[in-house]
């Protein structure tokens, strides 16, 4: 792939050499995401199970489902933070304004995205790629279910399953090195490998 025009230099000695590639197809990912986000999601379940008794997870569903306009409206404004959340994190770790990321839609998998067309360490890409499933998911759940609040906790458990996809792309460069420069993938879940620089951990 080719690099856009704002991207910095890499340092890499070959632009033409092969690039590993830490990606997945959408669909894939889409599917993949639910299974991926099972393992956090159980644990918050168990936990707010411990912390406010039997029934308790089924009270929450219903505190958070009764009200259909107001999960579907918190689900959807949840999204759209899940992925300015990236886009902020990226954006940030990156030094450069929001405008380097790209925001949209894969409508054959039905996957909303943000895109970062600068490169990244895989320190601050694995930041900013955890950043909704930690801000929107984990902390709402835990909060929730330490407080009794059943219907925030629910809502944590929704966009942490959201956050599903992200916990596929940081499974696939878990053994990279902090210093590893990364480029997102232009079509695809995940990202490819450029180089290294120095000095990052």
């Amino acid at each position: 792939m080719s690099l856009p025009p704002e991207a910095p230099s890499t340092g890499d000695d070959d632009p033409a050499a092969p690039r590993e590639d830490y990606s997945v197809s959408m669909a894939f990912a889409t599917v993949a995401a639910i299974a991926s986000a099972l393992v956090p999601l159980a644990l918050l379940l168990w936990l707010h199970h411990r912390l406010n008794g039997a029934g308790s997870v089924l009270a929450a569903m219903d505190a958070f489902l009764g009200h259909t306009w107001l999960w579907i409206g918190a689900l959807v404004v949840g999204v759209a933070g899940h992925e300015l959340l990236h886009g902020l994190a990226w954006a940030a770790a990156s030094g450069q304004p929001l405008r380097v990321i790209r925001f949209g839609v894969n409508w054959r998998a039905l996957a909303p995205h943000a895109r970062c067309t600068v490169p990244l360490p895989a320190s601050a890409y694995r930041f900013g790629a955890a950043a909704p499933g930690v801000v929107l998911g984990i902390i709402p759940a835990l909060a929730g279910s330490s407080t009794g609040h059943g219907g925030v906790a629910a809502f944590g458990w929704f966009m942490t399953l959201a956050a599903g996809g992200d916990f596929v792309v940081l499974w696939l460069i878990r053994n990279l090195p902090g210093s590893t420069m990364l480029q997102d993938h232009p079509t695809r879940a995940g990202c490819v490998v450029l180089g290294r620089r120095e000095g990052v951990s």
